[in-house]
């Protein structure tokens, strides 16, 4: 299974838990629709702020800043150091969905609220890689295990079809 497929299912896990949640969501990994980026800046007071969807409650206000991962199988989380900026000056707003075992039949999703709290660890020799040109195969130097991930977060098994 290609990574991006695996990166769908993860998004499309993402959104059917904020749905069930009963938020609305914006996806903005391929851009951000005219006026919600400065909106979501002024809400976080970060000028560093980057995510996959943006999530929003009932009455329209923000709820979540929501970076999505997909995993295939057990392995550790990476982001680059622009989600690391992000996840940093953003706070409690910015939150971690990490999908697991995205090529079997029954993947699930770990919800991760303030994933700063995890014990991330800069590749030894990582330099800050330019977005696009990873220095692993992952996409980023900063890691966490998968384990740690688990501990901290809450698992959502999604329903079968």
């Amino acid at each position: 299974m290609a990574t991006n497929e695996i990166e769908r299912i993860a998004v499309t896990l993402a959104v059917e838990y904020e749905h069930a949640q009963g938020r609305q969501v914006t996806d903005v990994g391929n851009g951000w629709p005219p006026g919600l980026g400065l909106q979501v800046q002024q809400w976080t007071s970060s000028r560093r702020v980057t995510c996959d969807l943006v999530s929003r409650n009932p009455d329209g206000s923000l709820a979540r800043l929501i970076e999505v991962k997909g995993r295939g199988g057990p392995t550790s989380v990476s982001i680059c150091d622009r989600q690391h900026s992000a996840m940093m000056g953003c706070g409690q707003d910015w939150w971690l969905y990490v999908a697991l075992e995205c090529r079997t039949s029954h993947p699930n999703l770990v919800v991760v609220r303030e994933p700063a709290r995890l014990p991330w660890r800069r590749l030894p020799g990582a330099v800050g890689t330019p977005h696009g040109r990873p220095r692993v195969r992952d996409e980023g130097d900063w890691h966490v295990s998968q384990n740690d991930i688990l501990t901290l977060g809450h698992a959502h098994t999604p329903r079968s079809p």
